[in-house]
């Protein structure tokens, strides 16, 4: 009776071990959606016991690691039959902040410098802000604080330095924490001398190798030049085809001296070619278009830079949610690259509406695609009615033309606008304005990060309902409402070395637009618009993911524009520099409305501007990694005048939720001006879609 009943149990727990997880859910935690991707386990997964306590694990291990200790994690298991459902009972801890943090022994370096890099960190005013501190406690990271004090130490050579293990009390009535760390300096050493050995045949020079060197005799050591070292002679052994190169250090010591010699032993191991370079995940792009960006052949030789830059140049398509590269062994002296890329939607459709006192009711829609049909080809086509307003726009890009270097552009608009019924516009000087215009532009990818395109340009503008008889607006003058005709040779520079499209961690990205209007002629009863126009463009980012475990990223740009102008030349106010809004510049303002003026301070007599620069630093912090959400506080200042950059100034503060949507990039923006004139236009609230700068 006894082995019946051992079999029958065992039977069934086999029958629930096979089955399928159908279910995965989080009782007492609200940010689930955190957790699911990192326990381990996922919908369709077989359920497994040992998964499961494994997942529990690591439940733990992440709650610790936002401050919360003594954390109990249940997991109970709901048969329905074929399937199971687990569900995660989760009874967190406490909270423990740190408030202080004392180091005993260090007379050489400074506190400061000693917690610089501490992932726990004393708790700060308004901690919550980027770049300032929480002091949650993270209790898994607490023995790698103290190799992170040593470490401080090793760059500056104490190579003798003691670090004792970090001290964590906890107040149990507070549940705040105070963290001491025991020191033994010892001395500095200098280094005496860095020999390379191993390179052999490799076709690299000690020389060559010698130079790029950080670590130098007679200098003090520094570990962090050490791993720079090792990486760069990695890198360079790797750019020959040696993909399985292992560089190792070798020291000596003297301790009587105080110095130590340096020894990077090389085993370069043998060259590689590329067997065959496979794409997976890819459900939508062309296997053509992925192979585009990586810039390894199949019988190539293994090359560590295009290994690298592959990853780069896939993740900046804007194609994929994520894009990895990885070396895979194949027969001989071979490897395969396994490109494996997450595609993410490409495609955005919008709809929108709304009243305006001024312009009425508006609708508005869009529909863009940037790779078409798994193509790389990029479309879009807008349209904006209101009773005052309504314009056409439709664009086409081909980034990689018969799969060369080359690229083909070309776009179409128009707009027409009716001011004549219109009480806030009664000022402005004409009724209406109809504009209709295209271009088309030939470009080329010089380098992986250079990319250069030149074309033309041509557009009409025609004025209806002119008042020549106007005085009532100071800034009115006639010649400002002339019917022209824009016809302009364009060109563009861009550098782009990110590490993704929309939220760049790493990297510069640059862009330099040149015009020149005035080619040509115009027909009879227009004017020949002439100016040269340029508009720069430059961004930089910087993550600390790698220094903080958190998510951080600080961003600096800056955006600039010039316009010469010759005696003679007709430049219509509509052509000149204008800031104000995201796409402008300086947030916080109404787009546009940020110029110099003639006369009264009032939108019809906002003259335009020559010159303008406006600088920008923001700070990323994540919202929701699983909706890809983000938020981002900043801060921009702005000039622009005629004669003088700084004639006008602007400032403003503010923060904006970026969200990865499933209908494309979406931004809302939320910005207060600092110190407005009365007559400014603030606007404090804007929505924005689809930009990247």
């Amino acid at each position: 009776m006894l082995k019946r009943v051992i079999l029958i149990l065992m039977i069934s727990a086999s029958f629930l071990i096979a089955k399928k997880i159908d279910a995965i859910s989080f009782n007492g935690y609200n940010d689930g959606d955190k957790l699911k991707p990192i326990i381990g386990i996922k919908v369709g997964d077989t359920y497994s016991p040992k998964k499961v306590s494994r997942a529990k694990k690591i439940i733990i291990k992440a709650l610790e690691s936002t401050g919360y200790q003594n954390n109990v994690v249940e997991s109970k298991i709901s048969n329905k039959g074929s399937t199971v459902g687990v569900t995660f009972e989760i009874n967190r801890g406490n909270k423990i902040i740190i408030t202080k943090i004392t180091f005993n022994g260090n007379k050489n370096v400074s506190d400061k410098d000693l917690t610089a890099n501490l992932v726990n960190k004393e708790a700060q005013f308004m901690g919550w802000f980027p770049g300032r501190n929480n002091g949650n406690a993270n209790a898994t990271q607490l023995k790698y604080d103290g190799m992170r004090v040593k470490d401080e130490y090793m760059k500056r050579g104490y190579l003798d330095v003691k670090v004792g293990d970090p001290l964590m009390r906890v107040d149990p009535s507070t549940y705040n924490a105070k963290i001491s760390y025991s020191i033994k300096e010892g001395k500095p050493y200098n280094v005496s001398t860095v020999s390379v050995l191993g390179l052999g045949s490799t076709g690299v020079s000690k020389s060559e190798i010698s130079s790029k060197l950080g670590l130098q005799a007679r200098k003090v050591f520094n570990i962090q030049k050490l791993r720079e070292d090792i990486k760069m002679i990695s890198e360079t052994i790797g750019n020959l085809g040696y993909a399985y190169a292992k560089v190792a250090p070798a020291f000596k010591k003297n301790a009587r001296n105080r110095t130590i010699s340096v020894s990077y032993r090389i085993k370069p191991g043998r060259k590689v070619t590329i067997g065959d370079v496979v794409v997976t995940g890819n459900t939508k792009t062309k296997d053509h278009v992925v192979r585009r960006y990586v810039y390894q052949a199949p019988g190539d030789l293994y090359n560590y830079s295009d290994f690298r830059d592959s990853q780069k140049a896939l993740q900046r398509t804007g194609f994929f949610e994520s894009a990895t590269v990885k070396a895979k062994k194949a027969k001989g002296n071979k490897i395969d690259l396994v490109v494996d890329v997450k595609e993410t939607k490409t495609g955005a459709f919008t709809v929108g509406g709304g009243y305006s006192s001024v312009d009425g009711f508006m609708v508005n829609g869009s529909i863009s695609e940037k790779n078409l049909l798994g193509t790389g080809v990029e479309v879009s086509a807008a349209i904006d009615y209101s009773t005052v307003k309504n314009s056409f726009n439709l664009s086409f890009k081909e980034p990689r033309l018969f799969d060369s270097k080359y690229s083909l552009s070309a776009g179409i608009y128009k707009s027409e606008s009716d001011y004549s019924d219109t009480v806030e516009y009664d000022n402005l000087g004409y009724d209406g304005k109809d504009e209709l215009g295209g271009y088309l532009s030939v470009g080329r990818q010089f380098n992986r990060q250079i990319y250069a395109s030149i074309g033309y340009r041509y557009g009409i503008v025609e004025y209806t309902g002119v008042d020549t008889n106007l005085t009532t607006n100071p800034g009115y003058v006639i010649g400002d409402y002339l019917d022209y005709v824009k016809s302009s040779f364009i060109a563009s520079l861009t550098f782009d070395n990110t590490d993704n499209y929309y939220n760049p961690r790493e990297g510069i990205y640059a862009n330099l637009n040149f015009e020149y209007a005035g080619v040509g002629s115009a027909p009879a009863g227009k004017q020949l618009a002439k100016y040269t126009r340029v508009d720069l463009k430059f961004a930089t980012y910087y993550g600390l993911k790698d220094e903080l475990d958190y998510d951080l990223i600080f961003r600096y740009k800056f955006r600039a524009g010039y316009m010469g102008i010759n005696a003679g030349d007709y430049v219509p106010r509509a052509e000149k520099l204008y800031l104000g809004g995201s796409s402008r510049g300086v947030r916080g303002y109404a787009s546009g409305s940020i110029s110099p003026f003639i006369g009264d301070n009032i939108a019809a007599s906002l003259e335009g501007g020559t010159k303008s620069m406006v600088n920008s630093i923001e700070a990323s912090i994540p919202l929701s990694e699983a909706s890809k959400m983000r938020l981002t506080f900043f801060a921009d200042y702005g000039m622009i005048g005629r004669d003088s950059l700084d004639e006008i100034t602007k400032k403003s503060v503010g923060a904006q939720v970026e969200w990865q949507s499933p209908f494309g990039p979406i931004n809302l923006v939320f910005a207060k001006a600092i110190d407005p004139e009365p007559y400014d236009k603030t606007a404090e609230f804007e929505f924005s879609m689809g930009s990247k700068f």
